[in-house]
Parts: C-alpha cells; sequence; structure tokens
C-alpha cells in the first residue's frame, strides 16, 4: 500500500469516530432525542464531502502535470472539446470528465435533499453550485501557490451543479417509490 493509501485510511479511521462524537455531545448538551437514521445520514454526508475534497483538491493520481494546468472563464468551452475528442475516438476521455464531474456531485444533492427534508431543492442545488466553486477557486490558489497541479474550470463548476441537481431528482424519486411501496 502506498502511504497516500494508508494515510486516508488512518484519517477515516479516525475522523468519522471522532465526527459521531461531537454529534453525540452536541445532542447531549442540547438535550436533543437522536436519530439513528438522521446521524447515519449526516455522517455519509460527512465522509462524503471529505472524500470530495480530498479526490478533488488535495494532490492525488488526478492531478495534471505542471505544463498541463490551465484556467478557463468560457462557459462549455471544454463540454464542447471534450465532445469533439468523443468524435475524433477518445469515448474514456468524455466519459471521465464528462459524466465523472456530473457523478461526482450526485450523492451531495441526495444527501443534502434528504437531510434537510425541510430545504427545497433549489437550496441543496445552491450548495453544490457553492461547494463546486470553492473547489474549482481552492484548485487554482493552490495551483498558483504551487501546492497541486489542477486546471480551473468554469464546465466543472456547471456539471457539478447539474450533478447536485440529479442528486435532488434521484432521491424526489426514491421518496415517492418508497411512499408508494406502503
Amino acid at each position: 500500500m502506498t502511504s497516500s493509501v494508508m494515510f486516508s485510511m488512518a484519517y477515516f479511521l479516525l475522523l468519522v469516530p471522532f465526527y459521531l462524537y461531537m454529534r453525540y455531545r452536541l445532542a447531549k448538551k442540547k438535550k436533543r432525542f437522536i436519530y439513528l437514521r438522521t446521524e447515519m445520514v449526516l455522517a455519509c454526508l460527512f465522509v462524503y464531502t471529505n472524500v470530495l475534497l480530498y479526490l478533488t483538491v488535495f494532490p492525488n493520481r488526478f492531478s495534471a502535470a505542471r505544463d498541463q494546468v490551465s484556467v478557463n472563464l468560457i462557459p462549455f468551452h471544454s463540454i464542447h472539446q471534450n465532445l469533439h475528442a468523443y468524435h475524433h475516438g477518445y469515448p474514456n476521455l468524455v466519459f471521465f470528465n464528462l459524466a465523472g464531474n456530473i457523478l461526482l456531485f450526485v450523492p451531495l444533492g441526495f444527501f443534502l435533499y434528504q437531510t434537510f427534508r425541510t430545504m427545497r431543492w433549489q437550496k441543496a442545488v445552491l450548495a453544490g453550485f457553492m461547494l463546486s466553486a470553492m473547489i474549482e477557486v481552492l484548485q487554482w490558489i493552490f495551483s498558483q501557490s504551487g501546492m497541486i497541479t489542477r486546471s480551473s474550470d468554469i464546465d466543472d463548476i456547471i456539471l457539478n451543479t447539474l450533478g447536485a441537481a440529479l442528486g435532488c431528482i434521484v432521491y424526489q424519486i426514491y421518496r415517492r417509490r418508497k411512499e408508494n411501496t406502503r
């Protein structure tokens, strides 16, 4: 095993129990009842956002070479480039970039909409947009400082926001099916 994999495993083995302990202390302090289902979904959301930040902000095997770091502020430019690459025989690149950016944020929309049932879907999508924008800004800042080699792209924000919206839709379908089986 590589040292980064071992670090990641240790990180989560320490972080999740710490998170659950802090949630327990907060509930005990405020004298609130703890709902296991809610706590499990919150723990999944917590783990998901940590994995998301690990995959997108920290250096890993998805980092670009130093000479390939770029900033794209033109909407739909890299999406168009990826579709052009698809027509020229690079379907894996298209799937990895376009579908990967969408699928990466589906759990966020799902978990947010499920956890905070009073939250409207628009707020869950806005949260996806804000988190994606924050990630892209961090990637740009860290790339400029030489800490990581990541490209910042407005199209990633568009695709990630679409993924959060799809997560909300998936949860609505899940909830309706669950209600119909009762």
